[in-house]
C-alpha cells in the first residue's frame, strides 16, 4: 500500500497508517423520483432515439441521439443503445442532480465518503469482464469475424497456427493480468479494511480498478490495429495486415510489460515501502484556514521509484465547491530525497472537506497503459468563515412597536435618564440630589429610567434545514449559508461586546460525524463559535423549532424549572424555506431573514453565454468568440477533454446545473417569500440581510408589536447631576 501520511493539525490524512481513522459520516443522500425500471424500460424499447435520455430530463442529448439514428437511417441508434447501456450499468442521474435507482432504494441512499467515487456493483463486475476479456478475446472475436464476411482461404489455411502462436504470446499476459489484479486488488481492500470503509460495493470497485490496464488512447490503438486487420482481410491487401500485425505486437509488447510491473514491481514496492523511509504525504498547507486565503494541496514524496518508460501519475478531483483538479507527474527516476508538489485551491469557501482519495498509477510514456498503485491518499481541510462587522438599520418606529435587542441603545450609566422622587427608608444615599433637596426642602433621590439589570441571555440560532429533496441540491445554496454563517457570528458579536450573555445554537457534524444541535458559549473563546460555523452545513433532520427546544431543555438544565423560558432574546438567522411554527423559547424573538432571491444571486447565463464561456473565464457572445468556438480546440492539443464525446458530456453537464439552477431558484423565491410574509404577520420584530459590497447590512422591516410600557406621569427631561 501507499501510505497517507499522519494527522497533524496541517490538514493532513485522516487514514493514515498505523492509527484509528476519524469517523466518516455515512450520509444519506436524496434519491430521484423517477425509478430506474422507467430507465430500463424505455433504454430497451426505444434507446436508439435516446428517450432514456428524455426520461431522465435530458431532452437536449436524447434529440441528438434520435437525430443522429434519423440521418444515418438507424445505424447511428446503435450508439444510444450503447450510451443507454452504460448509464444503466452505473447510477444515472435526473435533470435535477438527483441520483436514480431501483424502486426498493428509492430513499435508503447512503454513502460513505471513500464510497463517494466507487462504481456500482453492476459496473464494477461488467469493467472486470470487459478489461481481462476485452484486451484477450476482443482479437479472436475480430478475426473470427472477418474469416466469416470475406473471402479469405488463404488465411484460413494458416489459421491454426496464428491461433497456436496468438495463444502463445497471450497467455502469459493473460496470467499475468491476473495475478497483478489479485494482487493490487488485495492491497487495495487491506486498506479499505484498515479505514473500515470495506463494503461489497468498495471490495468491487478495487478489483475493477485494479483490473484496468488500458488508457483511452490504448483502446484506440487497439481498436485502430484491429480495423487495420479487417481492412487486409477485406481488401486481401497484405502489407496493409503486416502493418496491422506490427501495431497490435507493438501494443501487446507495452501491455505486457506495464502488466508486469503493476504485478510484481509495484507490489515489491508497497510492501516495503515503510521500511525504507519512502512515503507519499498528503495535506493542505495550511489544514485550517479563513475563507478566501491562499491554500495549497501538498504531496509530499519521498523514497519512491519510477521504473524507466513509465511516469507517476497522482491524480484526484477536490470536493465541488473548491473547484480544483489535483494533478501531477512524476518523470522516471528513482527518488531517495523528498519531492513537493502543490496546487493552489482555486476557491477556498467556508466548511470541512474531506477530499477524496488520489487515484495514484504508473503510466507508461505512450500512454497507452495506466497501472493503479494501492493508495488512501486523502487529507482534511477546514474553513473557517470570515467574521466582519453587521451594520444594523433599526425598524420604522411606531407607537405600537418596541425596540429589539438589535435595535435598542445600550447605553452607560452617566447617559441614562433619571426620574426624582422622595427619599424613603433604604434608598441609597449616594443617589440624593443635594441641590433639589435643599429647594425643595426635603430628601429628594433620582432613579434610573431604565432599570439598572444584569446581562441577558441571549440565544443566537442558525436555521439550515432545507427539504430533504433539497440536499443533494445544496451546492446552488452553500454560498448562501455561507453569508448566514458570518451574519450569525457577527450578531454574536456585537452582542458579547455590548455585555450580553450571548449562547450560539445550531446544527453541526460531530466529531463523530453525526449531525446533532450543539450549543456554543460565545462569551468565552472565539475560536469555538469559529470552529462550529464551519462544520455548519445544511440538513434534512432538525427544523428551527426543534433545534430551539434543544436549546431550551439544556438552558434550563442549569435554571430553575419553574422559569417560563430560557433566554431573554432569541435571534434566529433563516434563509426560511418553509413558513415557522415556533413554540415560546424567549421573551423576544428577532429574525433575520435572508431573501433567496438575492442568496442564489443573479440568473443564470443563457444557452449560448454558457457554450462560450465553457472555462467561466467571462466570456462575452461576440462574432469572434462564435467562430473561435466552433473552430478551435476548447483545451490544449492532445488533452483528452477535447474528445468530441468528452466535449458533449462537459456540455451535457453545464446545461443540466443551469436547468437545474433555474427550477430551485423558482421554488426557493417562491416558498421564501410565504415564509417572510407569515414572519411579518407575527409579533415578532423582522430584520432584512443584505450584502452589501461584501458587508453585512440588517435592516429592520418591523419592530416587536408588545404592549408599550406604562409612562409615568410626572416623568420628564430632567437635568441630571
Amino acid at each position: 500500500m501507499m501510505p497517507a501520511g499522519d494527522t497533524t493539525g496541517r490538514g493532513a490524512s485522516p487514514y493514515a497508517a498505523g492509527g484509528p481513522p476519524d469517523a466518516r459520516p455515512r450520509r444519506h443522500k436524496p434519491t430521484s423520483r423517477t425509478p430506474k425500471e422507467s430507465v430500463l424500460l424505455a433504454w430497451f424499447f426505444l434507446g436508439w432515439l435516446g428517450v432514456h435520455r428524455m426520461v431522465l430530463g435530458s431532452y437536449a442529448v436524447g434529440g441528438i441521439y434520435a437525430g443522429m439514428t434519423m440521418l444515418t437511417c438507424g445505424l447511428g441508434g446503435f450508439i444510444g443503445f450503447v450510451d443507454g447501456f452504460l448509464l444503466l450499468l452505473g447510477t444515472p442521474r435526473d435533470q435535477h442532480g438527483l441520483p436514480v435507482v431501483w424502486s426498493w432504494r428509492r430513499g435508503k441512499l447512503f454513502v460513505d465518503p471513500l464510497e463517494e467515487g466507487a462504481y456500482e456493483p453492476p459496473e464494477a463486475i461488467a469493467r472486470i469482464v470487459g478489461h481481462v476479456g476485452l484486451l484477450f478475446l476482443l482479437p479472436y472475436l475480430v478475426v473470427s469475424g472477418g474469416f466469416t464476411l470475406f473471402e479469405t482461404s488463404q488465411v484460413k489455411d494458416t489459421a491454426g497456427k496464428l491461433g497456436v502462436f496468438s495463444v502463445i504470446v497471450l497467455a502469459p499476459l493473460l496470467l499475468i493480468q491476473l495475478v497483478g489484479t489479485v494482487k493490487k486488488a488485495r492491497a487495495q481492500i487491506a486498506l479499505l479494511r484498515k479505514a473500515g470503509a470495506l463494503t461489497r460495493r468498495t471490495r468491487l470497485d478495487a478489483i475493477a480498478r485494479a483490473a484496468a490496464i488500458l488508457t483511452p488512447r490504448g483502446l484506440l490503438v487497439l481498436l485502430t490495429g484491429l480495423a487495420f486487420l479487417m481492412l487486409s482481410l477485406a481488401y486481401q491487401w497484405a502489407d496493409l495486415g503486416v502493418i496491422a500485425v506490427l501495431a497490435l505486437s507493438a501494443f501487446y509488447l507495452v501491455t505486457s510489460v506495464s502488466a508486469f510491473i503493476s504485478a510484481f514491481i509495484v507490489r515489491r514496492f508497497s510492501s516495503n515501502l515503510l521500511e525504507r523511509g519512502a512515503a507519499v504525504h498528503r495535506g493542505f498547507a495550511p489544514g485550517v484556514a479563513r475563507a478566501g486565503e491562499i491554500v495549497r494541496d501538498t504531496l509530499d514524496v519521498k523514497g519512491v521509484p519510477v521504473p524507466p518508460g513509465f511516469f507517476l501519475t497522482l491524480a484526484g478531483t477536490l470536493p465541488p465547491r473548491l473547484a480544483t483538479e489535483v494533478r501531477h507527474v512524476i518523470p522516471p527516476k528513482s527518488r531517495e530525497e523528498r519531492l513537493s508538489l502543490s496546487v493552489l485551491l482555486k476557491r477556498t469557501p467556508r466548511g470541512t472537506y474531506d477530499v477524496p482519495p488520489l487515484r495514484i498509477a504508473f503510466t507508461d510514456l505512450l500512454g497507452m497503459t495506466s497501472a493503479t498503485v494501492a493508495s488512501l491518499a486523502t487529507a482534511r481541510l477546514r474553513v473557517l468563515p470570515a467574521v466582519r462587522p453587521a451594520e444594523i438599520v433599526a425598524p420604522p418606529p411606531t407607537s405600537t412597536e418596541e425596540p429589539d435587542i438589535l435595535s435598542r441603545p445600550h447605553r452607560f450609566p452617566t447617559e441614562d435618564l433619571f426620574r426624582f422622587r422622595e427619599y424613603v427608608a433604604g434608598d441609597d444615599t449616594r443617589r440624593i440630589h443635594w441641590e433639589m433637596s435643599l429647594r425643595a426642602g426635603r430628601m429628594i433621590v433620582k432613579t434610573p429610567d431604565s432599570k439598572e439589570s444584569s446581562a441577558k441571555r441571549v440565544v443566537v440560532a442558525l436555521d439550515t434545514w432545507v427539504p430533504p429533496d433539497w440536499l443533494d441540491h445544496t451546492a446552488v445554496i452553500d454560498d448562501a449559508l455561507d453569508s448566514l454563517v458570518e451574519a450569525w457570528l457577527a450578531i454574536a458579536q456585537r452582542l458579547v461586546e455590548q455585555g450580553e450573555k450571548v449562547t450560539l445554537l445550531l446544527v453541526a457534524r460531530a466529531n463523530d460525524g453525526t449531525l446533532r444541535p450543539e450549543l456554543v458559549a460565545a462569551n468565552g473563546n472565539h475560536a469555538h463559535g469559529l470552529d462550529a460555523g464551519a462544520r455548519a452545513e445544511w440538513q434534512a433532520h432538525y427544523r428551527i423549532e426543534d433545534v430551539l427546544d434543544y436549546g431550551i431543555r439544556h438552558a434550563h438544565d442549569d435554571r430553575r424549572a419553574s422559569e417560563e423560558v430560557a433566554f431573554d432574546n432569541a435571534i434566529v438567522v433563516t434563509m426560511r424555506l418553509a413558513p415557522p411554527s415556533l413554540p415560546r423559547v424567549a421573551r423576544e424573538t428577532t429574525w433575520i431573514y435572508y431573501d433567496a432571491d438575492d442568496a442564489l444571486g443573479p440568473l443564470p447565463r443563457g444557452v449560448m453565454e454558457t457554450w462560450i464561456d465553457f472555462d467561466d473565464t467571462g466570456r462575452k457572445v461576440t462574432a469572434g468568440q462564435l467562430l473561435q468556438r466552433a473552430m478551435l480546440l476548447p483545451h490544449p492539443v492532445g488533452a483528452e477533454e477535447n474528445g468530441m464525446f468528452a466535449r458533449m458530456k462537459a456540455l451535457e453537464r453545464r446545461l443540466e446545473d443551469r436547468a437545474h439552477r433555474l427550477a430551485l431558484r423558482w421554488r426557493a423565491v417562491a416558498v421564501g417569500r410565504h415564509a417572510l410574509n407569515v414572519l411579518l404577520s407575527l409579533p415578532d420584530a423582522v430584520y432584512r440581510l443584505e450584502i452589501v459590497d461584501g458587508r453585512h447590512r440588517l435592516v429592520g422591516l418591523k419592530g416587536s408589536t408588545r404592549i408599550a410600557r406604562s409612562v409615568d406621569v410626572h416623568q420628564g427631561q430632567r437635568r441630571s447631576a
